[in-house]
């Protein structure tokens, strides 16, 4: 059986559900100002940690390009 919110569920295409997302992000912003609180240390690390991936593997990337290049 389903719940009332599935039945009445509006589908929106791609292109409005961003423009809703970007003025809810738009909004925040202004109310929260630059207001917040430090991130709790181990999630800090976790964003450090994709921070390092995210760097080797750009620097895999560049790497594995500059080798496939034809002109080299």
């Amino acid at each position: 059986m389903n719940s009332p919110d599935v039945r009445n569920a509006i589908q929106i295409d791609r292109g409005s559900s961003l423009a809703i997302c970007n003025e809810i992000g738009d909004r925040l912003r202004i109310k929260l100002g630059g207001e917040h609180d430090p991130l709790p240390r181990h999630l800090a690390a976790l964003v450090d940690r994709i921070a390092q991936i995210s760097s080797h593997s750009n620097q895999a990337t560049l790497v594995m390009t500059s080798r496939s290049d034809p002109a080299c």
